[in-house]
């Protein structure tokens, strides 16, 4: 009884039977031989379809692989920029010390000079006859 209510798609309502479904246009009056070149030609279509998508993603992985190289590359550049800006930063820092003491040195030099001018013109005009 269960077997034949499966078959003749009765038992339960709501389930149908698989067997008894309708056949799609595409291979309405097809024979065996017709089916088989159809699965084919399908298979074939599939085949080529994903023999271009891969061809894409080899592409794309060799594009990937390309654009990390090329990162490679500038991030070396930019690591030999930074090393030469600090070098540079560390230069310009000693010189402007250097700049700094030498202003201060000229500064006292200067007053120094100043002072020993002022002493000799004093000792001149303390030493000038005034007769």
């Amino acid at each position: 009884v269960f077997r034949s209510s499966l078959m003749a798609g009765g038992g339960k309502r709501g389930v149908t039977n698989p067997w008894l479904l309708e056949e799609s246009e595409e291979t309405r009056g097809l024979g065996f031989d017709e089916l088989r070149q159809q699965q084919r030609r399908i298979i074939e279509e599939q085949d080529a379809g994903l023999d271009a998508l891969s061809s894409i993603i080899s592409r794309q992985k060799q594009m990937g692989q390309e654009i990390g190289n090329e990162l490679d590359e500038q991030n070396e550049i930019i690591d030999d920029l930074t090393n030469l800006v600090e070098s540079t930063d560390d230069r310009l820092r000693n010189q402007t010390r250097h700049v700094k003491m030498v202003d201060k040195k000229s500064t006292s030099c200067g007053m120094l000079v100043v002072i020993v001018l002022l002493l000799i013109a004093i000792a001149v005009v303390a030493l000038w006859p005034t007769h």
